[in-house]
C-alpha cells in the first residue's frame, strides 16, 4: 500500500493525509496522550494555548505522513530545496580534523527527510540506527526507503556490535535519541525532561564518549508546508570531552529548547511517560 501511495503527487498526498489527520483529531485519537504531554511540558501555557498547539499538531501529523510516503521517491535536488542546512561546519570541521560525528535527532519536524538529506550532504557515508518494523515486508520497505541515498540502516539493538565489527570505519552515525526504553532494558538512565523523570537509552551517550564520536544535536524548524531548516549544534565545546551522562544531559537540554520554540512539531501522540521511575532505578 505504501509503495502505491508513494506514486501519488505530494499535493494529493497532503490532501489525503490532511483529511485523515482531521478525522483523527475530531474522533479524539490519542487526544489524552497529546493533552497530557502538553500539560506536563508546557504548564506555563494556558488551556487555550495548549488546545491551539494540539490542533496544529494534528494538522502537522497529516503533513508528516504525506512527506514520509513521498520520501520513497523524492528527488535529491528537490529535497535539498525543501530542507535547508545551517552550520554544517559543525560536521565538516570534525571530519576535516579526523574526528567521527554522531548526529542526535528527535521526533521533531521531519526526521525522515533529515535522514535522506544527511545521506548525501557530507563527505562521509551515513550509518543510522533504526527500530525494525514488526512485519518483514514493511521493514524491507522502510530500509529501502531510508537507505535509498546510500545510508546504511542498522537495527538499534545491533548497533554497538556493528560499530565494533566495523573496526572504526563508521565515521558518520545518526540516531533518533528520544525514544523510551522498555522496562526490562538494562541500557537506560533516568534524566529530567521538562521537569519529569524520563527514561532514555544510554547508547547515544556511551557511543559518543567511549567510541570517540563528536555529539551534534540537529535542531529542526518548519518554514512552511514541506519546508524545513536543520541546524547542526555541537553538544560539546571544541576539545571538550564529555562522559556518557553529560552527553545525554546536553542532548535533553537542547531538545527541550527546540520543543519550547516549536511545540506543535513534536510527536505528542507517543506515550513518553508510560511508566514512572522506581525507587531502585
Amino acid at each position: 500500500m505504501l509503495r502505491l501511495l508513494s506514486l501519488l503527487p505530494l499535493p494529493l498526498l497532503y490532501a489525503m493525509f490532511g483529511l485523515a489527520a482531521w478525522l483523527l483529531r475530531v474522533t479524539g485519537w490519542r487526544r489524552g496522550l497529546v493533552d497530557d504531554g502538553l500539560e506536563r511540558c508546557l504548564p506555563e501555557r494556558d488551556e487555550a494555548s495548549r488546545a491551539s498547539i494540539a490542533r496544529d499538531f494534528y494538522a502537522w501529523l497529516g503533513q508528516l505522513a504525506a512527506e514520509f510516503v513521498h520520501g520513497a521517491r523524492i528527488d535529491p535536488d528537490d529535497l535539498s530545496q525543501r530542507l535547508r542546512f545551517e552550520n554544517t561546519e559543525a560536521v565538516a570541521d570534525a571530519f576535516a580534523s579526523g574526528r567521527r560525528v554522531l548526529l542526535l535527532a528527535a521526533h521533531h519536524c521531519n526526521w525522515e527527510w533529515l535522514l535522506l538529506r544527511c545521506s548525501t550532504a557530507f563527505s562521509e557515508p551515513l550509518t543510522a540506527a533504526y527500530k525494525p518494523a514488526s512485519r518483514e515486508t514493511a521493514d524491507g520497505w522502510l530500509r529501502a526507503m531510508r537507505g535509498r541515498f546510500g545510508a546504511t540502516m542498522v537495527p538499534a539493538k545491533d548497533l554497538v556490535q556493528h560499530l565494533l565489527a566495523a573496526r572504526g570505519k563508521v565515521r558518520f552515525l545518526a540516531m533518533v535519541a528520544d525514544q523510551s526504553p522498555a522496562a526490562k532494558s538494562d541500557q537506560q538512565t533516568w534524566l529530567p525532561f521538562f521537569g519529569q523523570d524520563t527514561a532514555f537509552f544510554q547508547g547515544p551517550g556511551w557511543i559518543s564518549a567511549r567510541m570517540g564520536f563528536v555529539p551534534v544535536f540537529v535542531a529542526m524548524r518548519s518554514e512552511g508546508r514541506g519546508r524545513y531548516v536543520a541546524r547542526f549544534e555541537p553538544l560539546a565545546a571544541p576539545g571538550e570531552k564529555l562522559d556518557p551522562d553529560q552527553v545525554l544531559r546536553a542532548y535533553v537540554a537542547a531538545l527541550e529548547r527546540q520543543v519550547h520554540e516549536h511545540p506543535s512539531r513534536y510527536f505528542w501522540a507517543y506515550n513518553r511517560w508510560k511508566r514512572t521511575k522506581r525507587l531502585y532505578e
